[in-house]
């Protein structure tokens, strides 16, 4: 059964880029690890249910996450605490916060 759309949460779309010192790519499932174990760490169990992160999509060094509306400078914070991806040094920079999943997408193609 579909919720209504008026009692469905609010979210926003945090577009981001990683920047690893190697060239190897990053898989999903290793971001995805270590999202929740700074998000653990940083927050808590409370707060990062709270923020409810989710990675929407991710290509090796872009991607596109989601969380709750009122919760976008919590999620920044979590993002950039990252620092380490499967023992690989990596930096997370977040490109821009949309409404939507296509407004999101939409960062990717600008030149920046």
């Amino acid at each position: 059964m579909k919720l209504l759309p008026s009692l469905r949460g609010r979210k926003r779309y945090l577009a981001f880029r990683i920047l690893p010192d190697d060239a190897d790519t990053i898989s999903r499932r290793d971001l995805t690890f270590e999202l929740d174990r700074s998000s653990q760490s940083l927050l808590g169990d409370a707060g990062s249910s709270e923020c409810d992160i989710r990675v929407l999509s991710f290509d090796g060094t872009e991607g596109i996450v989601s969380c709750v509306h009122r919760e976008t400078v919590r999620t920044r914070a979590v993002l950039a605490t990252i620092y380490e991806i499967r023992n690989r040094h990596a930096s997370v920079r977040v490109i821009g916060v949309s409404g939507t999943v296509k407004g999101a997408k939409r960062f990717f193609s600008e030149k920046r």
